[in-house]
């Protein structure tokens, strides 16, 4: 089987893009291992997880290559879920992995994502939650941190 890989790194302030890369695909990678190869790449620098796959460049590329029957690959592989989707993104980007044939691998369910299996729907719901609960309670501490020195510098 034929995988392209995909990735996100929001920020360079927050994360290492070479290092965050590197760490998603050799995940990536480690899920396929005798199952296949990895023989395409998207990956995101920049782009925040709260976007849509539309509005991400390499995303929104591959999104592009699954209507094109000489794309090369097969699958999907990502080293990690909170580094493609975010809330809902799973739930609007599966049938359309679907409709064109295309398997997804994720090391959550430890490799492909069965579409019609309850406890993989069930998963995907429970990370999609979890990872818009990290954005959330990142935005809150960030508030509360900008907040806390505003207090302690004395600028209320």
């Amino acid at each position: 089987m034929r995988f392209a890989f995909y990735g996100r790194v929001s920020t360079e302030d927050w994360q290492d893009p070479v290092t965050s890369r590197a760490r998603q695909l050799q995940q990536a990678v480690m899920l396929v291992a005798g199952r296949g190869v990895i023989v395409a790449e998207f990956f995101d620098a920049g782009e925040s997880r709260t976007l849509p796959w539309a509005r991400r460049p390499q995303a929104a590329a591959l999104v592009a290559a699954l209507a094109d029957p000489d794309r090369g690959w097969d699958a999907i592989v990502i080293g990690e879920y909170e580094r493609a989707f975010y809330g809902n993104q799973y739930a609007l980007m599966a049938p359309l992995f679907e409709h064109y044939g295309i398997a997804l691998w994720m090391p959550e369910v430890g490799g492909r994502v069965d579409w019609h299996a309850e406890d993989h729907e069930q998963t995907m719901l429970a990370l999609g939650l979890s990872s818009k609960r990290e954005i959330t309670r990142t935005r809150i501490l960030s508030g509360a941190k900008i907040w806390s020195g505003r207090v302690t510098c004395g600028d209320v």
